[in-house]
């Protein structure tokens, strides 16, 4: 399969997990890939597969403007947006701070924003954004209040830009991940117990009984992404082993 030769997409907080595995899925495929990050040691290593990396930070809205010049001064115009870069963190009600608060509203919404701002207008007509929401969105999740409302803040979001954008041509979809076996835990301090009963709480409640992997979620990214979703516009894609629905 071949569905990318000839095309580039840009991919935000795509060092690790679900966005280095969409990474590495587009250029196994034939395109080409620049993906953030703020770690040095894991963009270096993404670029050690053919992978373009630079450090760059989604939660400094300024920085959307300096990925922008370096998709351009790669690619030209891209093809695709992968809008992937997130935090999710808990705090109990009466805990919660303006510096927690804006933590994730910061990089999960105003990263969004500012980057399908930023990336734009190097998009061809007839390309795609994509944005990472979660199922978070849809329950309620004790400590999750904040984390859970920046979801479903860029799944609204992503209706209205794709109803914006739909006379350019261009897609507008985002991906809602369940329970999938990245990093995302560990990088937000859980201790291992946690990481633990998280993993087993997961497994025993989800209907397909396990955990997701980053290559079935990026699966579902690289469709979106790719010109057999051209009729896909405005969906949120839930890769949560049925969760959302059973």
């Amino acid at each position: 399969m071949a569905r990318f030769t000839g095309k580039s997409v840009v991919i935000t907080g795509g060092s690790s997990g679900i966005g280095l595995a969409t990474a590495q899925r587009i250029v196994a495929e034939g395109g080409q890939a620049l993906i953030t990050g703020t770690n040095a040691e894991k963009l270096a290593a993404a670029r050690a597969e053919g992978i373009h990396a630079l450090e760059n930070n989604a939660a400094d809205f300024a920085a959307a403007d300096a990925l922008a010049a370096k998709a351009k001064e790669l690619f030209g115009q891209i093809d695709g947006v992968f809008l992937n870069a997130g935090i999710g963190k808990g705090a109990h009600l009466g805990h919660i701070t303006p510096e927690f608060y804006h933590l994730q509203m910061d990089l999960n919404v105003g990263g969004v924003i500012f980057g399908a701002q930023a990336l734009l207008p190097l998009l061809r007509q007839g390309g795609s954004i994509l944005v990472t929401a979660s199922a978070a969105k849809d329950r309620g999740i004790v400590e999750g209040a904040i984390y859970s409302a920046t979801k479903g803040a860029v799944r609204s979001m992503v209706r209205g830009l794709a109803r914006e954008l739909a006379p350019q041509g261009i897609r507008v979809n985002c991906v809602s991940p369940g329970p999938i076996e990245t990093p995302f835990f560990e990088r937000i301090g859980l201790p291992k117990e946690v990481l633990d009963m998280i993993v087993q709480h997961a497994t025993q409640t989800n209907p397909l009984g396990r955990m997701g992997r980053v290559e079935e979620a990026a699966a579902v990214a690289a469709f979106l992404l790719s010109d057999e979703a051209s009729f896909v516009t405005g969906a949120d894609y839930a890769v949560d082993g049925g969760e959302a629905q059973l």
